[in-house]
């Protein structure tokens, strides 16, 4: 059983608090996000509810500890003017990857962006990396927001296919399903989406992420010139 109890001048992360993240992750994993409920993580470390309370007020500071957990799982690096881009790839993917590993974790976002450690190291990273690639500081700032929801608008949309089944051989299915409906429109009515059917349909999810964030990078790059 683990014990956790009320203290006087509590550390950021005490291992009570360490082993809650935990407990929750796990759920998260075996359950889903909507399962995290501070009963059922409680229940999970053979406690009760009101013990987690020490040292989350609510269920919206615990989901902001499991962001920072998923967060320090992303590497680090020097900004590097020269490999900019490859850079904010990289630094993305990781971050994507893993919100992939907790189910629901990117749709589940608090009310208030994350202000935890490791949250705030992976934002001054990324801001240090389009700062160096010479993105005024401005767009830089807002880019670091467009950019984060590009990362978690995409571990969304993969949680809620993974939900439905829609992974490997299902994935496949839904694809040849949606490619077999677009060429089977009235050309007279929808030319463009029967004529671009093959187009519309191709291309998986690491290559439309890609695909997103490129595009987006072009416009910032774009946009730096012209000033």
């Amino acid at each position: 059983m683990i014990e956790v109890t009320a203290a006087v001048n509590l550390p950021r992360f005490p291992r009570g608090e360490s082993a809650i993240v935990d407990a929750a992750l796990a759920i998260t994993q075996a359950e889903g996000m909507d399962a995290v409920t501070m009963r059922r993580v409680a229940a999970a470390l053979d406690t009760g509810a009101a013990s987690l309370y020490v040292y989350f007020r609510n269920r919206d500071e615990l989901v902001s500890a499991m962001l920072d957990r998923a967060a320090a799982a992303v590497p680090l690096v020097t900004p590097e003017p020269g490999r900019w881009r490859e850079q904010i790839h990289a630094l993305l993917g990781s971050f994507l990857a893993a919100l992939e590993t907790y189910p629901g974790l990117a749709a589940a976002l608090p009310a208030e962006p994350p202000t935890t450690e490791n949250a705030l190291a992976g934002a001054e990273n990324l801001l240090g990396i389009l700062l160096a690639g010479g993105i005024a500081p401005q767009d830089a700032a807002w880019a670091l927001d467009i950019l984060t929801l590009i990362v978690t608008a995409t571990a969304a949309e993969a949680d809620v296919r993974r939900a439905a089944g829609r992974t490997g051989a299902g994935l496949d299915e839904m694809v040849d399903r949606m490619r077999t409906a677009f060429s089977g429109l009235p050309p007279e009515r929808f030319p463009l989406l029967v004529a671009h059917a093959v187009e519309l349909t191709t291309g998986e999810g690491g290559d439309r992420f890609g695909f997103a964030v490129d595009t987006f990078l072009d416009g910032l790059e774009a946009r730096s010139a012209r000033a």
